[in-house]
């Protein structure tokens, strides 16, 4: 039987439990958070003593169950917009299962996953966008992605979208209007003033779509491939910038044969390695096979390094075979991009040229451009020159993030925001065309249900159910 999180019944959940030895919150909330708490508890509270931390005993029946620490908040002035009571327990499984199973026997019921968070926003405590921040912050692993989330749960990607309605609102009005009018032969709406402001929206617009690439990598983690032919240093690299040995480093060409994919965070951004396997002509079915991969790696990359060995670059014919070697590699995993769609295939990997090996043979001077690019001197043995990367890696990710720039991290979000954009080039073409206000009345109404979805302005009920469904139980 499906539930609907405002169905009157007062929720319960265990929402951080932490181990024997350690502190577990068994929170409530509903109409009778309070006096179903209280039915255990050896003091009672007041209104006015929401907030106020309670030290108290919990019994159960005539035998003391465990001395709690309890903070009732009172609706609307909570998480929920309900009354809600935490109940700070010590972690002993058994104090857990029993609160909860009292819980229930005085008239609780489990709360679905992501309720709390979903109460919250049916009762205007919180807009979508912010619910859907408060599980991305929940699941934050790295500082970038922390930042994004505590940005979005702000209220600044909201409160933009909402000034894109309200624009639009006020036009819809004018023109609605007009309709009423339509025998009169009068215009409410100043075409041209809203040209202009279709204009503006689509710049805006176009900021918010082009941020969604950036948001997305911070968040779940910047892919790097990293290229080459066999013994040029790849796993040696990926083992220095780890600092760690996690890939096996061998003489024998063609030691890598599948992607080894290890997660690093530099700057407080989560960057994801790939080791591949290396770049030649080969005859093994297992090998053509990790080379298949290794450009499947690399399409999907927003960044390539590819190492070059300073030995084969003293002389202009190994500078000119470097060349062709980069280009048709470039060539290949272009060609693999193609096969990609969307976002995905939006955003062209950034190549970063090493000669590696440096240890061995010094690096051409003055440094050569190879394929348009400036190849960096390293030395993946010696760990020599690993700092310029980790700068050329984070530089446009930190600068993002340290920006008052909002950055879009929600396919969700994203989906809506293109849906809003077609929206308005059509309303667009359709006032430059002279078309009736009926017509571009239809646009403007699709632009604003595709922005209403971002915020929850305009939620269908499967919607909701999906976004909340992969919150975990006690959020």
């Amino acid at each position: 039987m499906e539930i609907h999180p405002l169905d009157g019944q007062t929720i319960c959940a265990l929402s951080t439990p932490h181990g024997v030895g350690g502190i577990a919150v068994v929170r409530v909330s509903g109409p009778e958070a309070w006096p179903i708490v209280q039915g255990f508890s050896s003091r009672s509270w007041s209104k006015s003593q929401a907030g106020t931390a309670i030290l108290t005993q919990i019994n159960d029946g005539s035998a003391v169950l465990d001395e709690a620490l309890i903070l009732p908040f009172a609706a609307p002035a909570s998480f929920t917009g309900e009354d809600i009571v935490e109940c700070h327990i010590h972690g002993s499984p058994y104090i857990q299962r029993r609160l909860l199973e009292m819980m229930i026997e005085a008239g609780c019921r489990m709360a679905l996953p992501g309720e709390f968070t979903q109460r919250a926003f049916l009762h205007g405590k919180r807009d979508l966008a912010q619910s859907e921040a408060i599980g991305d912050l929940i699941h934050a692993e790295h500082a970038g992605a922390h930042r994004l989330a505590v940005a979005q749960l702000s209220g600044g990607f909201s409160a933009e979208v909402q000034s894109f309605r309200e624009q639009l609102i006020e036009f819809a009005a004018l023109m609605e209007l007009e309709l009423d009018f339509g025998e009169e032969d009068v215009e409410f709406a100043d075409r041209k003033g809203y040209r202009a402001l279709l204009i503006e929206l689509l710049s805006r617009l176009d900021a918010l779509i082009g941020s969604f690439a950036t948001g997305r990598a911070i968040a779940e983690g910047v892919p790097v491939a990293i290229l080459g032919p066999p013994n040029r240093g790849k796993s040696t690299l990926l083992n220095a910038l780890l600092n760690e040995q996690r890939a096996i480093v061998s003489a024998t060409p063609g030691t890598t044969r599948d992607v080894i994919e290890q997660s690093l965070t530099l700057s407080g951004i989560r960057f994801r390695f790939s080791d591949t396997a290396g770049l030649r002509e080969t005859v093994d079915e297992i090998e053509i096979e990790g080379i298949r991969r290794a450009i499947g790696t690399a399409r999907a990359a927003r960044f390539v390094i590819y190492l070059l060995d300073a030995r084969d670059l003293q002389s202009p014919a190994g500078l000119e075979a470097a060349e062709r070697e980069v280009l048709e590699a470039q060539a290949e995993v272009e060609r693999a991009r193609g096969e990609l769609d969307g976002a995905e295939h939006a955003v062209q990997p950034h190549w970063i040229l090493l000669i590696n090996k440096t240890d061995l043979a010094p690096a051409p001077d003055p440094l050569p451009v190879i394929a348009g690019c400036t190849p960096q001197p390293i030395s993946a043995e010696e760990r020599h020159g690993l700092a310029a990367i980790e700068q050329e890696l984070t530089a446009d990710f930190t600068a993002a993030l340290d920006s008052s720039q909002t950055l879009v991290t929600n396919l969700r979000h994203q989906q809506a925001l293109l849906g809003a954009q077609t929206a308005l080039k059509a309303a667009l073409k359709a006032l430059d065309a002279g078309l009736s206000g009926d017509l571009i009345a239809v646009d403007n109404r699709a632009a604003l249900a595709h922005l209403g979805r971002i915020t929850g302005a305009i939620t269908p009920d499967d919607l909701l159910g999906h976004i909340f469904a992969n919150f975990c139980i006690g959020k």
